[in-house]
């Protein structure tokens, strides 16, 4: 399978999520129906993912390190940090959310308007369902720290690409990671590599259920349904009941 576990020292200390564990993707209704007809997973280049700081690589603290191989750490971090800005964009992220329930605060960020919806899906079937990606592909638990006081990367840059900042710790992420490690004999196309591409994936081993965004719109479960079917996906389309006033 190319989702795999690693024991590399620059994936020391990331987490995999366990295969029981629940994995949510929440997005707009044409971006699902993008992954069905492109029968692919999207993976975006990690600086398009709207935040600034994704791979940042913050100056170590004065005195952080201590004893002998103090002066080696921040030289490490150092030099780490002057290649960060080109090494990123070098890794493709698709990000996942973490929870065995639905999620207020993620239909609110990742769905516009009334016509998103929710993938819902296991750690195991995702892993599953990419199965026939030619990449090698890994998949872990984004870390959450105080990056400035606490510098995890641990001179690894794929450590720094599923590390983030505190206040984006309700996210729960879980991500999906390729790092095109050889730029000049790439399998992807240089269009592909300047924003992002879909990777293979099985979306009917992926897809459990399908939420509906919690809006009152009883004409689009019907559309929901219509588009599984033509894509032959055998998948339960559950309507969200977040907004529903209390009995």
């Amino acid at each position: 399978m190319p989702v795999i576990r690693t024991h590399t020292s620059g994936h020391s200390f990331l987490t995999q999520p366990a295969l029981a564990d629940s994995l949510w993707r929440y997005m707009d209704f044409s971006k699902f129906v993008a992954m069905l007809v492109n029968k692919g997973l999207y993976l975006s280049r990690l600086d398009k993912l709207g935040d600034a700081y994704e791979g940042w690589v913050p100056q170590s603290p004065k005195g952080y390190y201590d004893g002998f191989l103090g002066r080696k750490f921040m030289q490490r971090d150092l030099d780490l940090r002057k290649q960060s800005q080109a090494s990123k964009l070098d890794f493709f992220i698709s990000c996942w959310h973490a929870n065995e329930r639905q999620s207020d605060a993620m239909w609110k960020l990742y769905s516009k308007g009334t016509e998103g919806i929710a993938i819902r899906t296991t750690s195991r079937n995702l892993q599953a369902a990419l199965t026939d990606a030619p990449e090698d592909l890994w998949l872990y638990e984004v870390m959450y720290a105080d990056l400035e006081k606490e510098p995890i990367h641990g001179g690894s840059m794929v450590r720094a690409c599923v590390t983030k900042r505190i206040p984006f710790a309700h996210e729960k992420e879980v991500r999906v990671v390729w790092h095109n490690s050889e730029p000049p004999v790439s399998i992807r196309k240089k269009h592909e590599l300047d924003s992002g591409f879909y990777v293979n994936c099985n979306m009917t081993t992926l897809i459990e259920q399908v939420y509906v965004a919690p809006t009152e719109n009883p004409w689009f479960v019907p559309i929901v349904k219509d588009v599984l079917v033509r894509y032959g996906i055998n998948a339960e389309v559950v309507q969200s009941g977040l907004s529903l006033t209390p009995p």
